[in-house]
C-alpha cells in the first residue's frame, strides 16, 4: 500500500467520523426540541389539573 492509499483511507475515515457526529448533533438538537415540546404539553396538562382543583 502506498502512501496515497493510506491518506486516502485516512481521509475518508475522518470525513466519515465527521458525518456521523454532524448526524448526531443534528438528530440531538430535534430530539431535544421534541422533549421540550412534550414538557410544555405536560406543564399546561399540570396547571389546567391545578386550576380545576382550586375552583
Amino acid at each position: 500500500m502506498s502512501d496515497h492509499d493510506i491518506q486516502l483511507i485516512a481521509l475518508g475515515i475522518a470525513t466519515g467520523m465527521d458525518l456521523m457526529m454532524l448526524v448526531q448533533v443534528v438528530f440531538a438538537i430535534l430530539d431535544d426540541r421534541r422533549d421540550r415540546k412534550v414538557a410544555r404539553a405536560a406543564e399546561a396538562k399540570l396547571k389546567t389539573a391545578r386550576d380545576k382543583a382550586a375552583a
